[in-house]
Order: structure tokens, then C-alpha cells, then sequence
């Protein structure tokens, strides 16, 4: 990694880390957490499942903001799941699974080339992403509904998948949660315009989210299309929250 592109990721993690403590009320979709705190200003997130964890990014994210509540952090690639396992093993309140969680239960194949952050969980829409110079890894692959009822997990209170375009795989897999009502919001990474084939179009999670009654809450991250230097955009991370809880933080309590 170059040293500019070091730097910018350094400047960009540290906005997103202590920016929300420089504003209190300033742009809508700057950062999600002060979204929260300023739009759902009695909300308490108790359980929060980060899909796609990676080596923790994000979950150091959750802790942080939400130091009281139970991360439960899933990451199917062996080497990115012991760096996340090392980097959370002084936090008590976080739980990492090595397993895949899409619409189906079963074994599946991550494809590892490139970066960790690249993975992603072979089918037969993306062989052809697949390169010479990439590796294959057998994982366990669960669904979350079936996940929850066999942890005895009644609701999850903020669900973010990351999953480099099987997301809506892994929402197809919390089809009860999700009808419901038993999540309360939801991040999925989304793709901005129709050349971007990685990733699910926005359009798609959110005719599915909006079909269970879930409503777009925000866009975070917004992306350029960086690898043709484009401008327009490539992905963003689009939060829905249920109607449930709209109306339990307009009219009283869930």
C-alpha cells in the first residue's frame, strides 16, 4: 500500500472514529452512530451482529459506541478470523464464529485473492471473478434465523452484513427475524450504479427490506468507482430501520 493511500485510510478512520465528537446535529450520513443519537436519541443497542467482521474494523466500531451491548462477530476465512480473534480477545463483551451466513445451511467455498476484505462466498454468479491466482477455503455456512433459535437469540438489535454481494443471500437466511420485526436496523453494502456487478443494487435490498416493512434510514461510506477513477459512485452502505421501531420511538415504548 502506498504511502498516500496510507495516510488518506488513516484520515479516514480517524474521522469516522472522533468525528461524531466534534458535531453534535451536522449532516445526515456522516456516521451512523451520531445518525442514532440524534434521530432514535432512546434507543439501546443490546445485541448487534457484525457479518462479514473481517479482522474487526468495524466491531471495535460497535464497542465503542455501544459498550454495554453482546457483538457477535462472524467471519468464515481462517487467516482474517484468528486477526479478529487477536484483536477482540480482551473484549468480553464480543463472540467471533468462523462460519458463512447466507440463505441457506450447509458448506460453501470463500474465494480468497486479493486483500481479505475481497472475500467473498463462490456461486455461480460470480465464477467469473474468480482468478487463477485465487484460493479456496471450505467454511460452514448457516443461516441467521436458524442461528438465533439454536443460540436462543430473540432479537438482534443492529444487523450490518458485509459480505461482498451476498448480502441479500444472508437476508434471504433471516426471513423470519426480518418478518417479524426482531432486528431493528439493518446495514447492507450496495451497489450505486448498474456497471457495479459485485455488489447487490441498491434497488434490490431495498424493494426486499421495504417488501418486510423496513425503511431507508441512511447512506453511509459512499464510495466512488475507484477503479476506473470515475466519479460517479460504486457503493455505500444503506441502514433501513423497521417500522416497529419508528413507531415505538414516536408513540411509545416497544
Amino acid at each position: 500500500m502506498s504511502s498516500i493511500r496510507k495516510i488518506k485510510n488513516y484520515v479516514r478512520n480517524f474521522l469516522l472514529l472522533h468525528l461524531p465528537e466534534l458535531i453534535e446535529f451536522g449532516p445526515r450520513g456522516v456516521t451512523i452512530f451520531q445518525d442514532i443519537s440524534n434521530y432514535l436519541p432512546t434507543y439501546e443497542a443490546e445485541t448487534i451482529f457484525d457479518v462479514g467482521a473481517n479482522v474487526g474494523q468495524s466491531a471495535k466500531q460497535y464497542l465503542q459506541w455501544f459498550p454495554q451491548s453482546t457483538l457477535y462477530c462472524f467471519e468464515p476465512a481462517s487467516a482474517a478470523f484468528r486477526q479478529l480473534q487477536t484483536n477482540l480477545q480482551d473484549n468480553a463483551e464480543a463472540r467471533c464464529f468462523q462460519i458463512a451466513l447466507s440463505s441457506t445451511k450447509g458448506t460453501g467455498s470463500m474465494v480468497l485473492q486479493g486483500q481479505s476484505v475481497m472475500s467473498f462466498l463462490l456461486d455461480s454468479s460470480k465464477m467469473q471473478e474468480v482468478t487463477s491466482a485465487a484460493d479456496l477455503e471450505t467454511v460452514e455456512v448457516e443461516t441467521l434465523d436458524n442461528f438465533c433459535r439454536t443460540n436462543n437469540i430473540p432479537r438482534i438489535s443492529f444487523l450490518k452484513v458485509d459480505t461482498e454481494g451476498a448480502d441479500l443471500e444472508v437476508l434471504r437466511g433471516a426471513d423470519t427475524l426480518l418478518n417479524e420485526h426482531r432486528i431493528d436496523l439493518v446495514e447492507v453494502e450496495v451497489g450505486m450504479n448498474p456497471g457495479n456487478k459485485r455488489h447487490v443494487p441498491f434497488e434490490t435490498a431495498k424493494a426486499h427490506l421495504e417488501s418486510k416493512h423496513y425503511l431507508l434510514f441512511g447512506l453511509y461510506e459512499q464510495v466512488h468507482e475507484w477503479p476506473t477513477k470515475a466519479p460517479h459512485l460504486r457503493r455505500a452502505n444503506a441502514v433501513f430501520l423497521s417500522e416497529r421501531l419508528i413507531k415505538a420511538n414516536t408513540w411509545g415504548e416497544i
